[in-house]
C-alpha cells in the first residue's frame, strides 16, 4: 500500500478548544449522552465527517441575502470545526462552491450531476483520503421516491491515518421534504431501497451514510408516524450515531415553527469498534452572529472516529445477484435493448412504465430464464417521446430500475 505524505495538520486550530470545551459544558447536562472523554483524542489520530444543508447555497433568489456573508461564515464553520469530509446538500452556485473548496489547503470537492438546482456535494482532505469512485446511486432505486431524481451521490475513497488504510463507502442523501403524506411516503420507500441495496451490495463493508434525511430517526415529522428509517434504527448491522442527539431533544433544523433534528449521520458495525461514542454533536454555531438569517437554517452535525483502534480492513467486493442495463441505444427510436445477467434459473417480469407511473408495456411476464447474460427489446411505436421507466423483478421478488428516453 502506498503511503502518503501528510499535510501538517497539528495544531488543529484553537477554535477546535473551544469546541471541545462547549460540547463538554453542554453535555454534563445530556441525559441520553456518554461522557465526552474524546477531547482527550488528537485530531491526527482521527476521521472526523459533516454533514450539513447550507441553505440554497449561492442562490440569488433564496436563501440568505448576503451571499458574501454566507460565504464568508461558511468558511469560517468549516475551518471552526477542521473536519476531513464534509457532506453537503442545497449547494446552488457552482463557481461558488468550488471558490469555497479552493479557499481550503489540502481540500477537494465534487457535486452530484442531477438537473435540480439544490445540489448535494462533497468536500475531503486529499492528504488523507484517495478518491476510488464517486456518482449518482440509481441502482435499485426509484426517481420518484428521491424527490424526482436526487439520487443519493455515493463516495468511495481509501482512507490513510498513520499506518492504517480503510476502504470507506459513503452516501450523501437529501431525501424529500414537507410534512405531508405524499412526502412521507417517498421518505419511506427511499430509505427502504437505499437499505435492501446496501444490505445486499455492501453488507460486509464500511459505509457511512449521511445529509439531510429530513425526517427523524425515533419518529416521523408527519403525524408522529413510525420513522421512515426505523429499519435502519432496528437493525443491529447499523449504528445510527446521531440517535442519542435526537432523544437529547436536540435540533438541526433551526426554525422555530419546525424545529427538529433531521439532518443525520448512520454507519454500518464495520465502524461501530472505531467510532468515537459521544463525539457526536450538533456543532456549536453560536460565533456566528444571526447565523439563521445569514448562514442557514440548518446547523451542521458532525462525528469522530478513532484510527487508533484495531479494526478489520478487509473488503471483498460481493457479486451482484443479477444486473440490469443501460438499455441501448438511449436514446432510442423505436427499439432499444435491455440487457440483463442472473446468477441462476428464474422468472422475469420486465414492465415499461411512463413518467406518471402507468403501465404502458409488460415485455416479459413471469418469463423463465437459465443463468447468464440475456437480451430483451422494447419497441415503442405508438408512444410519444419523453422519459420511461422499466423495472425487471425475479421470481424471488428482487428487482432493479432504470430510465429511458425515447425522441422521435
Amino acid at each position: 500500500m502506498i503511503q502518503r505524505f501528510f499535510y501538517g495538520r497539528t495544531p488543529r486550530k484553537i477554535g477546535f478548544l473551544i469546541l471541545f470545551i462547549l460540547s463538554t459544558v453542554y453535555s454534563a447536562n445530556a441525559q441520553n449522552l456518554p461522557d465526552l472523554t474524546f477531547q482527550e483524542i488528537s485530531k491526527d489520530s482521527t476521521f472526523d465527517v459533516v454533514t450539513w444543508n447550507i441553505e440554497w447555497f449561492g442562490s440569488e433568489t433564496n436563501g440568505p441575502d448576503d451571499l458574501d456573508l454566507q460565504m464568508k461564515n461558511v468558511l469560517e464553520v468549516i475551518r471552526t470545526i477542521d473536519a476531513d469530509l464534509y457532506a453537503f446538500q442545497e449547494i446552488v452556485d457552482k463557481p461558488r462552491y468550488f471558490a469555497l473548496r479552493d479557499s481550503l489547503e489540502d481540500f477537494s470537492g465534487f457535486y452530484s450531476s442531477y438537473s435540480q438546482s439544490q445540489k448535494t456535494a462533497y468536500m475531503f482532505r486529499t492528504s488523507i483520503i484517495d478518491s476510488l469512485d464517486s456518482g449518482l446511486l440509481e441502482a435499485q432505486q426509484n426517481e420518484s421516491d428521491w424527490a424526482g431524481g436526487r439520487f443519493p451521490l455515493f463516495f468511495e475513497f481509501d482512507l490513510t491515518i498513520g499506518e492504517k488504510t480503510l476502504r470507506v463507502f459513503t452516501y450523501n442523501l437529501h431525501s424529500k421534504a414537507f410534512a405531508d403524506q405524499n412526502s412521507y411516503n417517498q421518505r419511506s420507500n427511499s430509505a427502504a431501497s437505499l437499505k435492501e441495496y446496501l444490505d445486499r451490495s455492501r453488507s460486509n463493508a464500511s459505509v457511512i451514510i449521511l445529509g439531510d434525511f429530513n425526517d427523524g430517526l425515533t419518529k416521523s415529522t408527519f403525524q408522529n408516524e413510525p420513522s421512515p428509517y426505523e429499519h435502519f434504527v432496528q437493525d443491529e448491522f447499523y449504528l445510527p450515531v446521531t440517535l442519542p442527539l435526537e432523544q437529547d431533544g436536540q435540533a438541526t433544523y433551526l426554525s422555530e415553527e419546525f424545529r427538529s433534528f433531521i439532518d443525520h449521520i448512520v454507519a454500518t458495525n464495520a465502524l461501530k469498534n472505531i467510532h468515537i461514542d459521544g463525539a457526536q454533536q450538533v456543532a456549536d454555531i453560536s460565533y456566528i452572529e444571526n447565523f439563521e438569517t445569514t448562514t442557514s437554517d440548518h446547523a451542521p452535525v458532525w462525528t469522530r472516529f478513532d484510527f487508533t483502534r484495531d479494526f478489520d480492513d478487509t473488503y471483498e467486493e460481493l457479486p451482484e445477484k443479477f444486473l440490469v442495463g443501460p438499455n441501448y441505444p438511449n436514446p432510442f427510436n423505436p427499439n432499444t435493448t435491455i440487457p440483463f445477467e442472473l446468477d441462476e434459473p428464474t422468472e422475469v417480469t420486465l414492465t415499461v412504465y411512463d413518467i406518471m407511473g402507468r403501465t404502458v408495456s409488460v415485455i416479459s411476464d413471469n418469463q423463465s430464464f437459465n443463468a447468464g447474460e440475456h437480451t430483451l427489446t422494447f419497441n415503442a411505436e405508438g408512444l410519444t417521446s419523453g422519459i420511461y421507466i422499466y423495472r425487471m423483478e425475479l421470481g424471488t421478488g428482487e428487482s432493479r430500475t432504470q430510465k429511458m428516453t425515447l425522441i422521435k
